[in-house]
């Protein structure tokens, strides 16, 4: 077996997987299970052999020992004015993209009350930082003394890393450097999404959901996730309200669609987002209301041809501003996506703002802030469920108006109101 296990493993090294499903219909039942079965076996092993090269790594070989130490730093008291802060940061293309733009607001903040701010890049040692001086310049104005740190974890010591006041980690691998850094006496876990959520149960779901139990306080983004870490995991802390860029996301009261204009937010290497969903329901809206519709989808690079979609919908792709993506939704009528992890995502907030009438899935976690038929439509995740939801929209243009001005007036948080919130507890506790 391992003469045709070799044999498979050239074929697919040298003619890839679809050449290989072309040359088997010339094989005999025989010679298929011989050749193609055991190179599709080792293209399973790949994909094993690659999570355990990645959660073998020596960062997540913490014991006793690591969690004795870490409690023992936090135990001591902080007297006097927080003057130090490190914050380890996974490597960002923009500073205005994802949760990477919510933590530097943060850091800003931070930077206004006197706070020297340390930011620790420590998943890519050939991180540029050339480019970073125009973006905070250009949007964190007030953020002046800080410090960019690049640390590779892999040939590093953790003890390498300045002493600080509070330590601050963000996306779940840095949980486990914290964890180890004790120069600190107090450690944060700034949580954006339900990170264990990105895997399927298995080995790095196991140490990313190990995460919650370290004993950080915790810093997190909507209530109902803090609700969520906090019943699941005992894990203390506060939450803050994501708010809008009214600058960038506001209604057009001017808008007047000659068909109505639907966006999905379509992001197929995010199975949060349910992108498989989002199609099928592209493809029965389609078949229902053809001409009176008109889709626009945006959020990553996907191929809409292999979908059959060509010509029947635009897609945007990766959309390379927010300034553009805010006059995207000011155009738009409907928007629908999809959130299975345990936070809302920001675009329910930016469609809301924008002047979009939202349907979105049922989630438990996310009641806190989208009620049904009043700021929002929600549904059962199946395609013809969503699909539903979305007529209503179609068809009764006083539904989509109601919802439309019910959600943007639900939309009163302001980033200076969260930010203090966050930074009182952190300095007076």
């Amino acid at each position: 077996m391992t003469d045709y296990i070799e044999k498979a493993k050239n074929i697919y090294k040298n003619q890839g997987p679809g050449m290989l499903a072309k040359k088997s219909l010339r094989f005999t039942r025989t010679k298929l299970l011989e050749v193609v079965a055991p190179a599709l076996i080792h293209r399973g092993y790949k994909e094993l052999w690659e999570e355990y090269s990645f959660v073998s790594n020596p960062i997540f070989q913490i014991n006793s020992k690591d969690f004795e130490a870490s409690k023992k730093a936090t135990a001591r008291k902080l007297t006097g004015k927080i003057k130090t802060a490190n914050w380890l940061v996974p490597n960002f293309d923009h500073i205005k993209f994802g949760g990477i733009y919510t933590i530097f607001r943060f850091i800003e903040k931070m930077s206004i009350e006197g706070v020297t701010n340390r930011i620790i890049i420590y998943d890519k040692p050939s991180f540029d930082l050339s480019k970073l001086q125009a973006q905070i310049e250009e949007n964190f104005p007030n953020l002046k003394n800080y410090e960019f740190i690049i640390f590779d974890h892999a040939n590093q010591d953790v003890n390498e890393l300045p002493e600080c006041d509070i330590a601050i980690c963000s996306f779940w691998v840095s949980a486990y450097i914290l964890l180890k850094f004790n120069k600190t006496k107090r450690k944060y876990y700034f949580i954006q999404d339900y990170e264990p959520l990105f895997y399927a149960g298995g080995s790095t779901y196991a140490l990313a959901e190990s995460t919650y139990r370290f004993g950080f306080r915790a810093i997190v983004n909507t209530p109902g996730l803090l609700a969520a870490v906090n019943q699941r995991h005992g894990m203390e802390g506060i939450s803050f309200i994501p708010a809008v860029d009214r600058k960038i996301y506001y209604p057009d009261p001017k808008k007047d669609n000659k068909r109505v204009r639907i966006f999905f937010y379509a992001r197929p290497n995010n199975p949060r987002n349910a992108f498989n969903l989002g199609i099928d329901i592209i493809k029965q809206l389609i078949d229902k209301y053809g001409d009176k519709i008109e889709v626009i989808t945006a959020g990553a690079t996907w191929n809409e041809s292999i979908y059959g979609l060509d010509k029947k919908i635009t897609n945007l792709g990766l959309i390379k501003s927010l300034e553009e993506v805010g006059e995207l939704y000011r155009h738009c009528d409907i928007g629908f996506v999809y959130m299975l992890s345990k936070h809302p995502s920001y675009q329910p907030f930016e469609f809301m703002a924008s002047g979009m009438a939202t349907v979105t899935n049922n989630n438990e976690d996310n009641l806190w802030m989208l009620k049904h038929e009043e700021n929002c439509l929600l549904s059962e995740p199946s395609a013809a469920a969503m699909a539903e939801q979305v007529g209503r929209l179609i068809e009764d243009k006083d539904l989509r108006n109601k919802i439309t001005k019910t959600a943007e007036k639900a939309l009163s948080y302001t980033w200076l109101q969260q930010t203090d919130m966050i930074w009182n507890d952190i300095a007076n506790n």
